[in-house]
């Protein structure tokens, strides 16, 4: 099994991309001049991340069954993805 904390070097950089392209668009609240409207988009954007949560698991699924329909089983993907097998089929089955 793959150590979760030991990511490959491409994975890394492709998460610290969007990572920092995420952080840079909420910057964007700081360029708000009103205190009062940037304090209440800010807690606009608090209230809704949850959901953007749930974007990035569904997209973690989707790259899954992906590996899946392509023939791999779940001690391989778990493998590539960094995790276990059986993760790597709560992953696919959108239980994880």
């Amino acid at each position: 099994m793959a150590e979760e904390t030991q990511e490959p070097d491409e994975a890394r950089r492709a998460a610290d991309d969007v990572l920092e392209a995420v952080r840079a668009a909420l910057r964007g609240l700081e360029a708000i001049p009103d205190a009062a409207l940037r304090a209440r988009a800010a807690g606009l954007v608090l209230r809704e991340w949850p959901g953007e949560r749930t974007l990035a698991k569904e997209i973690r699924q989707q790259a899954v069954d992906a590996l899946h329909r392509q023939g791999l089983d779940f001690p391989e993907i778990g493998e590539l993805i960094g995790t276990d097998r059986s993760r790597a089929w709560r992953i696919w089955k959108g239980m994880d």
